[in-house]
């Protein structure tokens, strides 16, 4: 009997202590899972930080653009039929065409713009411009802000000039296209350079914006090759500045501001040193490595008056000397001033916009430009030294805070010459080269 009872307390304790074992096995099991999973988890929350990084970045980036799609109707000679479809990205009113094209369809603009807040005080910009045989940069510029007194900030890469008309936006311009004043002495907008700008008004209540650019010079002038970098020693520095007048109990302000631009075409190897006239008319003799001046000041006014709506009254006077040659294949050619050697020029624009009602808006602008005040009416031997002045009306109606319609008509009025250098299209008439257009742009 006690062998049994013995055998019973040795299976007993054999039980226990297997139990014992067992119930540690499980709880060594289970710790070994709760670290696992822990470490998924971990892994998991590391895989979350970085995606929260990722996005955090994603936030920084801005994307905006607009499509302007138009239809145009050109009023043309019908014997000479110079008027038609331009296949670059310029408007197809400023085209010519062998055959005799009245209307077209085009595409006027496509543009994203990608802006990344990196850091605060630091922004990158670019945007890409698309037409059907190509893309093309506009704008690729890095911005660093004045993070202390919160006054300066510095541009550099590919921007607009320094000028109101031309550093107003094309999404926004009233007019279905800038003057032909800005065309010719800022052809293409943008410049390769750097940009020192001053704010007075954010810190110290001061109503007056600064801005001073150096510049290639050489930016849409030649070849595409000849635009990647510099084509010379020299820069060219272009300074605006602008005093704001506020007058709210009046629903009043004005806007005053002047530039100025200072710049140098030298003589390239390769050019044709023969034709050249200085800015009088002389016949002008010049070597290789010869700098003809580039030099202007202008005037500029911008009223805003809450009446009936809303309306406004801009305008611009600049007048100086311009250079350029007239060869096609050197990087310094100007297509919108083929001229050899420097002439005076003038050029002014006067521009009223009314809001009717809150969906429509009237446009009216005149604008004038002389390349040339030496010479006038028939001693003028070149077309491109004829006086234009330009009449355009638009009429924009807002669809929605995406999209807006311009009809614009446009009549351009050049000045007459019986020389017949001036060739058959001007030859003691103006061209008819008026241009009706219906433009529609999308933003995003």
């Amino acid at each position: 009997m006690k062998k049994i009872t013995l055998a019973f307390l040795l299976l007993g304790a054999l039980a226990a202590k297997a139990q014992e074992v067992k119930k540690d096995t499980i709880i060594e099991s289970l710790k070994e899972s709760i670290d696992e999973h822990s470490m998924k988890f971990a892994g998991l929350e590391e895989r979350l930080a970085t995606s929260d990084a990722d996005l955090a970045k994603l936030t920084k980036i801005k994307i905006s653009g607009y499509i302007q799609a138009q239809y145009e109707t050109y009023d043309t000679w019908t014997a000479a039929g110079v008027h038609g479809i331009s296949t670059s990205s310029a408007s197809s009113s400023q085209g010519a065409s062998a055959a005799n094209v009245t209307n077209s369809f085009s595409l006027r603009r496509a543009r994203l713009k990608f802006t990344y807040e990196a850091l605060d005080g630091i922004k990158f910009v670019m945007q890409p411009e698309f037409a059907f045989d190509k893309v093309s940069l506009k704008d690729t510029y890095v911005v660093l802000n004045d993070r202390w007194t919160k006054t300066f900030s510095l541009t550099v890469g590919q921007f607009d000039r320094p000028n109101y008309e031309v550093e107003y936006s094309s999404g926004s311009i009233e007019n279905v296209e800038r003057t032909k004043m800005s065309k010719t002495l800022y052809p293409g907008e943008r410049d390769l350079g750097a940009k020192l700008e001053a704010n007075f008004d954010t810190k110290y209540g001061i109503p007056l914006k600064l801005k001073l650019a150096v510049l290639n010079g050489n930016f849409n002038l030649g070849t595409t090759t000849n635009q990647v970098k510099d084509v010379d020693s020299n820069k060219d520095v272009l300074a605006r500045a602008i005093y704001s007048f506020k007058f709210p109990n009046a629903g009043l302000g004005i806007d005053l501001g002047g530039h100025g631009y200072f710049g140098k075409t030298e003589i390239l190897p390769g050019t044709t040193l023969t034709g050249f006239k200085d800015a009088n008319g002389t016949a002008l003799t010049v070597a290789v490595g010869d700098k003809l001046d580039k030099k202007w000041f202008g005037g500029e006014m911008q009223v805003y008056y809450d009446f009936l709506g809303g309306m406004a009254l801009k305008g611009e006077y600049i007048t100086g000397t311009n250079s350029g040659v007239s060869d096609k294949l050197l990087a310094n050619y100007n297509s919108e001033f083929p001229l050899n050697g420097e002439r005076k020029f003038a050029g002014f624009y006067t521009q009223f916009i009314k809001n009717v009602g809150i969906k429509n808006q009237f446009v009216a602008r005149y604008d004038s430009w002389d390349p040339n005040t030496k010479l006038a009416g028939n001693d003028i031997k070149s077309k491109d030294e004829l006086k234009y002045t330009t009449l355009s009306m638009s009429w924009i109606y807002f669809f929605d805070d995406n999209i807006k319609i311009n009809m614009g008509y446009t009549l351009p009025t050049n000045e007459k010459s019986t020389n017949s250098g001036v060739g058959t299209d001007y030859l003691n008439r103006d061209k008819r080269d008026n241009t009706f257009t219906l433009r529609v742009q999308a933003t995003f």
